[in-house]
């Protein structure tokens, strides 16, 4: 990233026409520009209109917001212009604020401002940018809450225990020839084992956060004809595959996602599981069991007519729901479920047992891990607590014990951002949009 001294430039909304688009402008030169835009210097959050234009050249008349740093969304000097929503008119306006000293920003750069300047953690920002992705309330509901600190409270507070049991293991280095003693051993033990629990039960939360975040995928498998293609067509409310009294019709996955359980699930119709000389065939069985593999649901089909076979592979998977099919023509066995997409019956019956598997199995509550950078920061936690447990337990001194607790709270503040890496940064920030 580029200096923060530099005044940068950018939309805050998307791209295409529209109502209204807003431009940000932040950095020391933000007032400058707008006054020499519009000759207008509004006090701080005040709305003002103001006549955009350079070199006599009118540009847009729109309502421009001064926020003074540190009271702004980066913590600088800010500048918002809510503008006509024509693209033509935003790109004008951006390239006459560029003329007259600002520089287009880089993707994520208001938000790292926001971080360098102490305004976010790095778990807030990468919230904001899941929220802005959130498909579903469920999403929009788990990064509101970390946006707003729950997951950041809960890595600082067990931060904070370590920090204390640094601070009296150093205290009684610093003291050692006089031979006071600030934490007992038996105390320290209970400090760490305590820390070591907080952070596995951090670390399980990443199951369920990250499928959250990505959402859920659903592969329907059975042999040819069990009304696999017909129950994804029913579930997506459209003839998305293919339907006819033909086995082996489906040779490749066809995907559709829907919303359920409040995430969002990604449906796989597949080929139908059976040996056949068909080239073409082999190959779309062969990837309906991959894409079963690496599954979170699977829904296996069995046609209630023709009954469970020798052909049939539920074996292979134990934890699928199972489904018998086309009850119109006879009766799913006792205690199963059955359905019928040409009588609609049963379909409610899958559609809340599909509801309550995702909300019990795979919502995440706030204060969930989300991704692979937060998980490895809690796992080196984790790592390093248990290292200084053995330590401790082999009678080893302090100085020993104490590199390993200082490397998990390193660890942990890594996933704040409390202790900052310049890689860590750019990888994150890079994967925002232009505005943000």
């Amino acid at each position: 990233m580029a200096s923060e001294l530099d005044t940068i430039v950018a939309p805050a909304t998307p791209l295409g026409r529209g109502a209204l688009a807003i431009v940000r402008i932040d950095g020391p030169r933000s007032a400058d520009i707008l006054e020499k835009l519009s000759a207008v210097s509004p006090d701080a959050r005040l709305a003002t209109l103001a006549q955009l234009s350079l070199d006599g050249e009118p540009l847009d008349e729109c309502i421009a917001i001064r926020y003074a740093a540190p009271h702004s969304f980066t913590g600088n000097d800010l500048v918002e212009l809510t503008l006509h929503g024509s693209p033509l008119l935003v790109e004008r306006v951006i390239a006459a604020i560029v003329e007259c000293g600002a520089r287009l920003a880089e993707p994520g750069e208001f938000t790292e401002r926001a971080v360098l300047n102490g305004k976010l953690d790095l778990v807030q920002a990468e919230s904001i940018a899941d929220l802005i992705n959130s498909r579903t309330a469920l999403q929009a509901r788990l990064s509101l809450g970390n946006l707003q600190g729950v997951l950041s409270r809960r890595a600082a507070a067990v931060r904070e225990s370590l920090l204390h049991v640094i601070s009296r293991l150093e205290a009684a280095l610093d003291f050692s020839e006089e031979g006071y003693e600030f934490i007992t051993r038996d105390d320290a033990r209970r400090e760490i084992e305590h820390a070591i629990a907080d952070v596995e039960a951090l670390a399980e939360t990443y199951r369920r956060g990250r499928a959250t975040t990505s959402g859920l995928t659903a592969v329907i498998l059975g042999r040819p004809n069990a009304g696999k293609s017909t129950l994804l067509n029913r579930l997506v409310g459209s003839d998305r595959a293919i339907v006819t009294p033909i086995p082996g019709t489906t040779r490749d996955i066809v995907r559709e996602t829907i919303e359920i359980g409040g995430l969002p699930v990604t449906i796989a119709d597949t080929a139908g599981l059976r040996t056949s000389g068909d080239v073409v065939e082999e190959i779309g069985v062969a990837r309906a069991r991959e894409a079963a593999a690496s599954a979170d649901i699977i829904l296996y089909l069995v046609d209630a007519s023709a009954g469970l076979t020798v052909e049939d592979e539920l074996a292979s998977y134990p934890d699928a729901i199972v489904i018998y099919t086309k009850t119109d023509l006879a009766l799913a066995p006792q205690g199963a479920l059955g359905i019928s997409v040409k009588a609609e019956n049963g379909i409610d019956e899958l559609l809340n047992r599909l509801d309550a598997i995702v909300r019990d199995e795979f919502a995440a509550a706030a204060g969930s891990l989300v991704n692979e950078r937060q998980r490895q920061a809690v796992l080196g936690g984790k790592e390093a607590l248990a290292t200084a447990l053995v330590a401790l337990d082999a009678g080893l001194d302090e100085p020993v014990i104490l590199v390993d607790l200082y490397r998990a709270s390193t660890s942990l503040g890594l996933l704040t951002g409390a202790i900052t890496q310049e890689h860590v940064f750019a990888e994150i920030f890079s994967k925002f949009c232009i505005g943000k």
